[in-house]
């Protein structure tokens, strides 16, 4: 604070000051700033006795002072007669910085006397006042501090006339004693307003961040609001995102329980163009500005006249308004909305961070919901394998209450798997499925198909497991196995008696008769027969490898004799059809060392579907070629039909899956690929599906070399 002996030596006296009354006056004015600056520097202690000792020195009527900060704003206004601050509108007072008198001293540094208030632009009389009507005096002086003016005095008199140069000496040496005062005073009140507001904001801070519950903040935000700006009504409205629309959650003061609820859309309102704008707003006169609406004054029945409003922003996004409504004194200030600011920036970290605590405890009640009404045995498990958590629906099914399940591990569970190491190794966007026969409490195993992915909770990783019972279907699909089996044996009896029939009558057929209509017909049935035969043979096959049974009559095997015996075979549907054959198989291509029975009708399934899906004068080719890094043979089966789309190219391998085609005229089971895929797997190989170089499909699988 700017310390100031206000002594008469401070002080510039002309020679016309130094008579006893002159003198005595700055005396006065002397000890009057040093018992105020005693009692704590009041600027609304100074203002009036300043002003009104001015005034009866002088033999005036009344008077004036105002206050600016360095922008030429008026802070403080000051009228004699009143016993506490003036009000003034701002528009008054804008218009006496402009044009009026103590504007022109403030701005020019320099004092003013008007003879005839009549006769000078500068004199801008206050509505109502007898100067309007009548001839008046009027003399100003400037308050300056350090080359600084901060305000001015301006003292009127009725009459033309009345001032001459010793008052003027007189006020301009009142005004240059009384500045400096003034000035500390003046800094003293911004300094304790800083520190008010300081306080407020600290404490604002503390207790809206000593919560997670959204509405216990706002209420908090509340009341530190209207600690500082006393308004007569202030309320917090936050974004829906789903309608992008501001609702009104908390309100204080009048119309407080109208207008929670309200909802104000996207560039309605001025809350509304805060929130699309992300910029706060001040208006003194809500009738003059075309963003206000009177949605709320229409809701709650009370007219707003003024209003601040705030947006609450974190991490770029608008959280919602804070706004407060009609000051009770006087009018808000830039210094209110600075407040506001701050209080939503405040809370705006904190609704975001209650916002995120409600959604997940919303997200972890219904996981719980979901985890513990499930259907299907649910157990989760460290990454070591040690449960830590289980269902109901876990202990039901398998017998153990959950405080025994708790200090069991996950191979306990599933003995006879080798179920974590797996577990460990899969990314936590995978899923390993796998099915194992869990160990019940005083029960037998149960069959289970087990889901397991990994999760995080909280900082941990953590091993969920679902288990699904499969009891019934591993029953069911053992009968079916069982019957199908059966059906299959028992049908290779009589259709080996039918071939062998037809075989013999093939024989007594005399040699003149092979083109007669007669042997075609027997041929055919032959044919028909073999392939059913294959059929059976292949489905048998399927049972045996999809049980895990392995081959046991591996051979060395010349893949030329073995694909001319197949093209033999094919050889009446190639002509049929009028599709072309290409062996192209190396003359040198190594032996493999194959099942050699299923091995060629793995290549009459992919010959037969190559034809099914080519037309006339296409031509089907089989390409071989060694692979030494893997000690492999890969035969190739290309045609130039329309090919295999790729969403189809790993599912067609499974049993009874086929491609729909409108315009294929082609039938089947479905059961030759999957037959395929599990022959050559069953030999170590591999079988896969691409677009032919020609066009169409090809089909590409892997044999061991013998």
């Amino acid at each position: 604070m700017i310390q100031m002996d206000h002594s008469i030596q401070d002080a510039d006296f002309s020679p016309e000051l130094r008579d006893s009354d002159r003198l005595h006056t700055l005396y006065v004015v002397n000890d009057m700033l040093k018992q105020v600056e005693a009692d704590g520097l009041n600027i609304n202690l100074i203002l009036p006795r300043v002003l009104n000792l001015s005034v009866q020195q002088l033999e005036a009527q009344d008077g004036s002072i105002f206050v600016v900060n360095e922008a030429l704003k008026v802070e403080y206004a000051w009228l004699t007669g009143d016993n506490s601050q003036s009000v003034h509108s701002e528009e008054f007072l804008e218009t006496i910085m402009n044009s009026g008198v103590a504007g022109w001293v403030i701005r020019n540094h320099a004092p003013c006397v008007i003879s005839d208030t009549q006769n000078d632009q500068r004199w801008l009389p206050r509505p109502g006042h007898t100067t309007t009507n009548h001839a008046w005096s009027v003399i100003c002086t400037p308050f300056s501090v350090r080359n600084r003016v901060i305000g001015a005095i301006t003292i009127h008199k009725v009459g033309a006339n009345q001032f001459d140069d010793r008052d003027l000496s007189l006020l301009t040496a009142i005004s240059n004693q009384a500045a400096s005062s003034i000035e500390n005073a003046r800094l003293y009140e911004a300094s304790q307003r800083q520190l008010k507001i300081s306080a407020l904001l600290n404490d604002a801070s503390r207790v809206i961040n000593s919560s997670l519950d959204i509405n216990e903040i706002m209420q908090s935000l509340l009341a530190q609001m209207n600690d500082f700006l006393n308004a007569e009504a202030i309320s917090i409205a936050l974004v829906d995102k789903q309608t992008n629309e501001l609702v009104y959650q908390v309100a204080e003061g009048a119309g407080s329980e109208e207008i929670v609820g309200l909802r104000l859309p996207a560039n309605h309102g001025l809350s509304g163009w805060v929130m699309e704008h992300s910029e706060p707003a001040l208006v003194a006169d809500t009738s003059l500005d075309p963003r206000f609406l009177q949605l709320g004054d229409e809701r709650t029945g009370h007219e707003t006249r003024a209003m601040i409003c705030a947006p609450m922003i974190f991490k770029g996004n608008v959280l919602g308004t804070v706004q407060a409504i009609n000051p009770i004194n006087g009018t808000f200030t830039e210094e209110d909305l600075d407040v506001l600011v701050n209080l939503a920036n405040i809370a705006s970290t904190a609704i975001a961070n209650a916002q995120q605590y409600a959604r997940t405890v919303a997200a972890e009640a219904r996981y719980i919901s979901l985890f513990q009404d499930t259907v299907d045995p649910i157990i989760l498990t460290d990454m070591r394998g040690r449960i830590v958590e289980a269902n109901r629906r876990a202990s039901d099914l398998l017998g153990y209450a959950r405080h025994e399940l708790l200090s069991m591990a996950i191979q306990d569970l599933h003995p006879d798997t080798a179920v974590l190491p797996k577990a460990k190794k899969i990314r936590s966007d995978k899923v390993l499925m796998f099915q194992s026969e869990v160990r019940a409490k005083n029960a037998p195993p149960i069959p289970m198909e087990v889901y397991t992915k990994r999760t995080s909770h909280g900082d941990d990783q953590l091993l969920q497991w679902i288990h699904h019972d499969i009891s019934e279907q591993i029953e069911l699909e053992k009968m079916r196995e069982d019957l199908t089996a059966m059906l299959f044996h028992d049908l290779q009896s009589p259709l080996g008696n039918v071939i062998s029939s037809l075989e013999l009558l093939a024989y007594e057929i005399p040699p003149e008769s092979a083109n007669s209509p007669l042997y075609a017909m027997l041929d055919i049935a032959r044919r028909s027969s073999r392939r059913l035969e294959t059929l059976i043979r292949s489905l048998l096959d399927i049972n045996r490898l999809e049980a895990g049974q392995p081959i046991t009559e591996q051979t060395r095997v010349d893949l030329n004799l073995l694909l001319q015996e197949v093209y033999e075979i094919e050889q009446p549907n190639f002509d049929q059809r009028r599709v072309h054959f290409a062996n192209c198989l190396p003359p040198n291509l190594p032996h493999v060392y194959v099942e050699e029975d299923m091995i060629r009708r793995v290549l009459v399934n992919l010959i037969n579907n190559a034809l099914k899906y080519s037309s006339e004068d296409q031509t089907i080719s089989v390409l071989g070629q060694l692979q030494p890094e893997s000690d492999r043979v890969l035969i190739s089966v290309s045609d130039q039909g329309r090919g295999i789309p790729k969403q189809y190219r790993e599912s067609i391998f499974e049993k009874f899956e086929r491609i729909a085609s409108k315009d294929s005229h082609a039938k089947g089971l479905g059961l030759g690929l999957a037959f395929c895929r599990l022959a050559v797997e069953a030999h170590n190989g591999r079988i896969w599906v691409d677009d032919a170089p020609a066009g169409g499909a090809r089909f590409n699988f892997t044999l061991p070399l013998a």
